[in-house]
């Protein structure tokens, strides 16, 4: 999920730090006790575990709240008070993650996990002590380890029963699932915290849960669909006065209007959320509002004032070490500054969030410090160019009118050779940084290619390989088998991936002819095996068209998805697929006589947006025509490369 979203983050451990020993006392009378009483007995750990919530939630002082927990962590060790310790590891860890000192609350976060296990408390001490911990890794983009521990905290709440259940494993599997590509498996995951959440009946958990659906639904590419969840948790957050959560709602409706391009209207909504963190000396909110501001103005192309918002940012973000937010703002002043082709600028800046990077992102990161860094280097160059034509021409000037007449012939010469010289190093410098370029394109493509297709599902075959050894020694034969089954299928769309990229990348596959057999052996079978009636048709005079990798391969993959979603959906009996030519175009039409479906209305399972956006990348068009009992004809135009 995205960054910075303040309240989400707050809320999403709130449920895991209520403690069970945690007493309804107002804060004075705590203050009041722990003065007057010595910490001898486990009554006075509970008053400190009070105070402590309130020092973090309600007053936000995170140096007085680590205090109080050290000292729970001492007194409960020398009394022997297990779950008083285990507390004091809560406290700290939930410090340090408000604070945003992520790693710092990981180790405590840990550090409770062990000490429920290593004095066997009781089973939902260690339920709860998972979901923190998951919620630790989640915030260092520790994907695996996510699922691990999310996983684990849903099987002992299964096995022993556990009531009430605790919504955030569940959204934690599916934010990680649309980290790694996997944005269908993630649904279930977070309609069953939904479920979780209204089980509770907490208003305040279902006005959160409703901002996560906002931000999902951003993760997916649908701003259209995120909108209505915004603005739900943004009333909902007005009835309940939940400050945080307004100021989150508005950043979110903000970042909406950014996607669809109103950058007026988001600027309202990002400054009501600016305004609400100032208010409430917010640093996190301040940081990640400015960093929204600037983004809007960004896209207004006010680009003074989106410079000036993000530094501002920047500054807040050094300031209270907001290793995200830093991140977040350093890569988006250095695609700023990129857009103003001022790249040494932005050069500094790419390095900056490549250091706050961990490894799992590194290869896109240096690819792109790798590209500003050749562009600033090639403008360098050519302004060093004209700098020298430039000399030269002032001392032909002050060069004796008389002596140059005398060696018009020589000069004229040696100026042809050193300027042959010159345009010939340039020409040559200039390709060799058009090969690093499409080198540096091709690699980072494979790399993004190999993280999305094979990495991802490469994860999902380790975990399900683990459970399946958990389910033999259970004794769990039959769910082991449905296991090994779902590896099975993983591993043969590996197979089908590693098949689709090498495809993709080899030049010899570098013509529509290629494309044209390819899609037509991945039809037939399909179409066979549903019994539709299968007719394709080839211009000639496309036979040797060639086209580039990148029109190859987004071609490829629109006509795969389109095939798919006539096979899955459309009931057809007959089918057609058609490869045109019209003047220097070429055009592919694929229709059906199916059951049609209303086009206004796009589908998430039907692939659409991402069919155009790939249309789009190639230079393309596509149509789709659909009308409900009448068949559908989906039409892409491009231009031949």
């Amino acid at each position: 999920m995205k960054t910075g979203r303040w309240a989400v983050s707050l809320w999403g451990i709130l449920f895991f730090f209520a403690g069970s020993f945690v007493q309804a006392q107002a804060p004075d009378s705590l203050v009041t006790y722990l003065k007057t009483h010595a910490p001898t007995d486990t009554t006075y750990i509970r008053a400190m575990d009070q105070a402590v919530f309130t020092l973090i939630y309600k007053k936000a002082d995170y140096p007085r709240a680590d205090s109080l927990s050290r000292q729970m962590v001492d007194v409960a060790t020398r009394l022997s008070y297990w779950s008083g310790l285990v507390a004091g590891y809560r406290n700290r860890a939930s410090t340090n993650y408000m604070a945003a000192n992520y790693e710092q609350a990981l180790v405590y976060f840990q550090k409770t996990v062990d000490a429920v296990e290593q004095h066997n408390l009781p089973p939902v001490m260690l339920y709860k002590a998972l979901g923190n911990l998951a919620s630790g890794h989640e915030k260092l983009g520790h994907d695996e380890q996510v699922l691990q521990m999310a996983l684990r905290a849903i099987a002992i709440q299964e096995k022993y029963h556990i009531k009430p259940r605790m919504p955030v494993p569940h959204r934690l599997i599916g934010g990680t699932l649309v980290k790694m590509g996997k944005k269908q498996q993630a649904i279930p995951y977070y309609q069953e915290a939904g479920v979780i959440f209204r089980e509770m009946g907490d208003p305040r958990g279902i006005a959160i849960f409703e901002n996560q659906l906002g931000d999902f639904y951003m993760d997916l590419g649908q701003p259209t669909a995120a909108l209505p969840h915004f603005r739900k948790s943004l009333a909902m957050s007005r009835q309940l006065n939940f400050e945080l959560l307004r100021a989150d709602a508005l950043d979110g409706m903000a970042q909406v209007m950014n996607t669809l391009n109103r950058p007026d209207e988001g600027l309202a909504y990002a400054r009501q959320a600016l305004a609400i963190a100032v208010r409430q000396q917010n640093q996190l909110g301040i940081t990640t509002a400015y960093n929204t501001i600037g983004a809007l103005y960004q896209t207004k192309q006010d680009f003074s004032q989106a410079e000036t918002y993000l530094r501002k940012a920047i500054d807040v973000a050094d300031n209270y070490n907001f290793r995200d937010e830093l991140r977040k703002s350093s890569q988006h002043l250095a695609n700023l500054l990129g857009q103003q082709n001022k790249y040494q600028q932005a050069y500094a800046f790419q390095l900056r969030k490549n250091n706050l990077t961990d490894s799992a992102t590194l290869v896109r990161t240096n690819a792109e410090i790798e590209r500003l860094l050749i562009q600033y280097e090639t403008e360098k160059k050519e302004a060093h160019i004209r700098l020298l034509q430039k000399e030269k021409q002032l001392d032909q000037e002050e060069t004796n009118q008389a002596r140059w007449q005398r060696n018009a012939l020589l000069m004229g010469a040696i100026l042809m050779i050193l300027l042959g010289m010159t345009i010939g190093a340039w020409l040559l410098n200039r390709a060799r940084v058009q090969r690093l370029q499409e080198a540096i394109q091709l690699r980072q493509q494979i790399a993004h290619d190999l993280h999305d297709e094979v990495g991802s599902t490469l994860s999902s075959i380790s975990l399900l390989s683990g459970h399946t050894d958990k389910l033999l020694s259970e004794n769990r034969p039959e769910t082991a088998q449905k296991m090994v089954q779902k590896i099975y299928i993983d591993a043969r769309q590996i197979l089908e991936s590693i098949d689709e990229i090498i495809w993709t990348i080899n030049p010899g596959n570098d013509s529509l002819q290629r494309i044209v057999l390819r899609l037509q052996e991945y039809a037939q079978p399909l179409m066979e095996s549903k019994q539709i009636a299968f007719n394709f048709y080839v211009d000639s005079a496309l036979d040797q068209l060639p086209v580039s990798m990148e029109v190859r391969r987004n071609l490829y993959l629109i006509g795969k998805e389109a095939i798919n979603n006539l096979i899955k959906y459309s009931e057809a009996t007959r089918a057609t697929l058609r490869f045109e030519r019209q003047n220097s175009q070429f055009k592919v039409v694929i229709e059906d006589n199916g059951r049609g479906f209303d086009a206004d209305q796009l589908s998430s399972r039907t692939g659409q947006q991402s069919m155009q956006q790939r249309a789009l990348a190639m230079g393309g068009k596509l149509t789709v025509r659909s009308v409900p009992g009448q068949g559908t004809t989906l039409e892409l135009t491009s231009a031949a490369i």
